[in-house]
C-alpha cells in the first residue's frame, strides 16, 4: 500500500504538458511593429482537442464585446511605432477598435510583444480550491517564421493539493492566427 501511494506521489508531483498546432513554427526575431500591419483569422488554431482561442481576447481582455462575433483582426499603421487595431464581423463591420502606441502600451523584444506576465500567490483562500502554492504566466504575441500571428501562453506552478500531495508543473500552448492574403477592408 505504502508502494502505490509513494508511485501515484511521484506520479502526480510534476507534469509537463505543452500543445501547438500541426506544422508549427517558432516566433520571427526579426518583427518591427510594421511587420504586424494585416488582416487575421480572430479563430486561432491550436493543438488537438484544445479549447477554441480568439486572438481578440488577448488583444482587449478587459473589454466589453462579443468576442464571438468577430471574425477578423485588421491591424493597420497608424503612424511610427502606433498601430490601429479593428475587430470586425463577418460582415467587414468594425464592432471594436484602439490604438496602440510602442513605449507606452507595449515594448517589442525581439520581435514579440508580452502582453501579461504575472506571478500569483497561495489560492488557499478561494473555496473549493485544494490548490497551497505559487503560479505565474505570461502571453506573448508576434510573427510566426512562415508571418503569420502566432500566440504563446505558458504557466508553471509550484505547491501542494490537500495539503500533502507535492504538485509543480508547467504548461505551454502555441497558437496560429492565420494571415489572411485578402485584405480586411
Amino acid at each position: 500500500m505504502h508502494k502505490f501511494i509513494v508511485i501515484l506521489m511521484l506520479a502526480l508531483s510534476g507534469c509537463v504538458m505543452s500543445s501547438a498546432p500541426e506544422n508549427n513554427v517558432g516566433f520571427s526575431d526579426k518583427t518591427k511593429v510594421e511587420g504586424f500591419v494585416g488582416c487575421y483569422a480572430n479563430i486561432g488554431e491550436s493543438g488537438p482537442e484544445e479549447p477554441q482561442k480568439l486572438l481578440s481576447k488577448a488583444i482587449w481582455p478587459k473589454a466589453i464585446i462579443e468576442h464571438k462575433k468577430i471574425k477578423f483582426i485588421d491591424v493597420k499603421l497608424a503612424s511610427k511605432g502606433r498601430v490601429l487595431v479593428t475587430a470586425k464581423s463577418k460582415e467587414n463591420e468594425a464592432i471594436f477598435d484602439s490604438t496602440f502606441t510602442e513605449g507606452q502600451d507595449f515594448e517589442m523584444k525581439n520581435g514579440q510583444i508580452t502582453l501579461s506576465s504575472e506571478l500569483t500567490g497561495s489560492f488557499a483562500g478561494e473555496s473549493g480550491n485544494p490548490f497551497i502554492g505559487v503560479a505565474g504566466g505570461s502571453v506573448t504575441i508576434g510573427l510566426d517564421e512562415n508571418g503569420h500571428g502566432k500566440m504563446s501562453e505558458s504557466a508553471t506552478f509550484l505547491g501542494t493539493a490537500f495539503i500533502f500531495i507535492p504538485l509543480a508543473g508547467h504548461i505551454s500552448s502555441s497558437i496560429r492566427f492565420k494571415k489572411l492574403s485578402n485584405r480586411c477592408d
